[in-house]
Formats: structure tokens, C-alpha cells, sequence
């Protein structure tokens, strides 16, 4: 209960940082989540889950007040790939920069 609880916590984090920020936030959370962390809470995989979860959050809350699977589709088409991919790449990206945040910041406190 207490991870459950420490991912959404986390990943209401990353979404306010994306939407009161910027993107560029993630990471810096990321590392700050890996510097406060102990190796037992998994510092890296609870950072790249609860950015993604946060992510997914923004675009479920975009997707309610606008098209974003009609943007999806038109921009990936753009990109060469389908809507279904880029959606998945873009929840991709958070992760990597959280857990790679996380991982860089946890490494420089061994």
C-alpha cells in the first residue's frame, strides 16, 4: 500500500512540474526523487512509473478537453509512424528522463 501510494504521490509530482514548468522539470524531479530515495524503494523503476503515470494523467486530462487522438493521428502521420506509437513514445520520454535522472543522482550518493 505504502509503494501504491509513494508512485501516485510521485506522479501527481512529475504532472505538476510538466504543467507548471516544463518538460525539462522531469528530470530534475527524477533526480531529486533519486537523491531522497533509499535503494529499497527502487529509486529508479518508482521515477520512470510515476512520470509515466503522471504523463498518462496530462494526456487523459488533455484528451477530455481537446482532440489529442486526432492530433496524435495527424502528427504521427507526419513522423511517419501511427497515432498509437507516438502516444506510446511520448509516455516513453518521461520515463527515460525520470529514471535516468533518478539513476545519475542515486549513483553520485554511493
Amino acid at each position: 500500500m505504502r509503494v501504491i501510494l509513494r508512485v501516485l504521490f510521485l506522479a501527481a509530482a512529475f504532472a505538476l512540474v510538466t504543467a507548471f514548468v516544463d518538460w525539462w522539470a522531469v528530470p530534475i524531479l527524477g533526480m531529486v526523487w533519486g537523491l531522497v530515495a533509499t535503494r529499497e524503494t527502487r529509486p529508479v523503476l518508482t521515477a520512470a512509473a510515476s512520470a509515466t503515470l503522471g504523463w498518462a494523467a496530462l494526456l487523459v486530462w488533455t484528451g477530455l478537453h481537446g482532440p489529442v487522438g486526432a492530433v496524435a493521428t495527424k502528427v504521427g502521420g507526419v513522423m511517419g509512424i501511427p497515432g498509437w506509437l507516438l502516444v506510446i513514445v511520448t509516455l516513453l520520454f518521461p520515463a527515460v528522463l525520470a529514471g535516468g535522472g533518478a539513476g545519475v543522482a542515486g549513483r553520485g550518493r554511493a
